[in-house]
């Protein structure tokens, strides 16, 4: 959601204005509906599941997090996103991708494959400066409510995934699956933040797994 062209004109001007969209696209799906997602796309997911799980059977969600706590973390995290779509409008996407690609939490992806890291970034270059912005300042964290304590009542089958590398989202989808006895924690070993791009092979056979469960 938000690295298209179609963003910029699209009409959301909220998180939720998002899940309400997608809900919208997921309630025309023929059953089972297994919903998979990562990082942003898993917060989206987690939004969908919170607002209308009937809508699915089973969910993958890759390097979550469940929302900030608090208002001083929304207004720090809110403004380090400005900072960022800043840098997307004045200096352009090539720049913005090469200071996104040596923050820590990626640093594990400094040990892929030459031709895995390069096409990672043509991917990535290949999104829509302005998209990217207004993703940014729509869809961040600071603007997305915390749904930590909605996920104890989730009654679909979750499974949280997380590298072993990325100490953070593994604890937070440890404690997460403490709380709801739907949601397994799996830790995926060499791997870092970016689970679908440093273990394919991993989120493939849960995938896999979760498609059995539900009988598809």
């Amino acid at each position: 959601a938000g690295h298209g062209l179609d963003w910029q004109s699209r009409a959301v001007q909220s998180f939720d204005d998002e899940v309400t969209r997608l809900a919208a696209l997921a309630s025309s799906l023929e059953s089972p509906r297994l919903l998979c997602g990562y990082s942003l796309g898993a917060r989206l997911a987690l939004g969908l599941l919170v607002r209308q799980p009937c809508l699915f059977d089973a969910a993958l969600l890759i390097g979550l997090h469940p929302g900030l706590p608090d208002q001083a973390a929304r207004t720090e995290r809110r403004n380090a996103d400005a900072s960022r779509a800043r840098q997307l409008r004045q200096d352009g996407l090539e720049t913005f991708v090469s200071a996104w690609e040596e923050l820590p939490l990626f640093a594990s992806q400094r040990d892929l494959p030459r031709q895995a890291s390069a096409e990672q970034r043509s991917i990535r270059l290949d999104h829509v400066a302005g998209g990217l912005a207004r993703s940014l300042e729509v869809l961040g964290l600071a603007d997305m409510p915390s749904y930590r304590a909605s996920v104890a009542a989730i009654d679909v089958p979750i499974t949280l995934m997380t590298g072993a590398l990325d100490p953070k989202f593994s604890e937070i989808a440890r404690a997460l699956a403490e709380e709801n006895a739907h949601v397994d924690n799996v830790v995926v070993e060499g791997a870092g933040h970016n689970v679908v791009l440093e273990a394919p092979a991993a989120v493939a056979a849960a995938m896999n797994r979760m498609a059995k469960r539900v009988g598809r």
